[in-house]
């Protein structure tokens, strides 16, 4: 937990030792403009996680596109061992209520991921560390956003499968679990636009997957 008489503006949450990621790394910045609410066990805000979910998706979707190792990745079907595209043979292993998810990290996949977060909001340098009290229960909601939504979250999914997820299927996400998260630092700033709410921010998240482990699944992708 972050303690509330933290006096800088700059936090490095969680520190993997073996954070170094190199030149071969994938780096790319997802970002968030918006209302970021705290969850906790009372309310776990699952609808609201969703709907930043879908945001990511979009973004990690023209990745997909867009990035040429991505575009041409290919793995061995498990059935059949036949090479496809590594986001279809994803989309069929990682599905709930219909709809097919595309993790970018997955525990299988053997890499890290660290996350830089610039999180500005309209209040002065530091208010959100030092006097928000509830950064924890922002970056919850945060970090579950990112991920995909598990087996039993109530709104996540919901019972329309596709139709839930905004018509994306397959959905894209950063993570298949927020486990998996090896690196945190967040950096607050002043967000000078009238235009927010208290509970808005602007987030810009640089994303960084490095190999941690050199398996045939990751060589020439990470």
């Amino acid at each position: 937990m972050l303690s509330n008489d933290c006096k800088y503006d700059h936090l490095t949450i969680k520190k993997d030792p073996e954070y170094s990621p190199k030149d071969d790394c994938m780096e790319f910045r997802l970002f968030y403009s918006g209302p970021l609410l705290g969850a906790n066990g009372k309310n776990t805000r699952s609808e609201h996680k969703h709907d930043i979910r879908r945001r990511f998706c979009s973004q990690l979707m023209t990745l997909w596109a867009m990035n040429l190792n991505l575009r041409e990745w290919v793995s061995p079907h498990p059935e059949t061992g036949a090479l496809r595209k590594t986001y279809e043979n994803l989309s069929e292993k990682f599905v709930l209520n219909g709809v097919g998810y595309v993790p970018l990290s997955h525990e299988e996949l053997g890499i890290g991921c660290g996350l830089d977060i610039l999180m500005m909001r309209p209040e002065m340098p530091g208010q959100t560390i030092i006097q928000g009290g509830d950064i924890d229960n922002r970056l919850k909601t945060l970090f579950d956003a990112l991920r995909m939504p598990k087996v039993g979250e109530v709104g996540e999914v919901g019972e329309v499968g596709e139709v839930a997820e905004g018509g994306y299927n397959p959905f894209f996400c950063l993570l298949q679990d927020d486990s998996l998260i090896n690196h945190v630092s967040i950096t607050t700033d002043w967000l000078l636009d009238g235009k927010y709410d208290e509970n808005d921010v602007l987030l810009i998240i640089k994303v960084k997957l490095w190999r941690i482990v050199h398996l045939m699944s990751n060589i020439g992708v990470f």
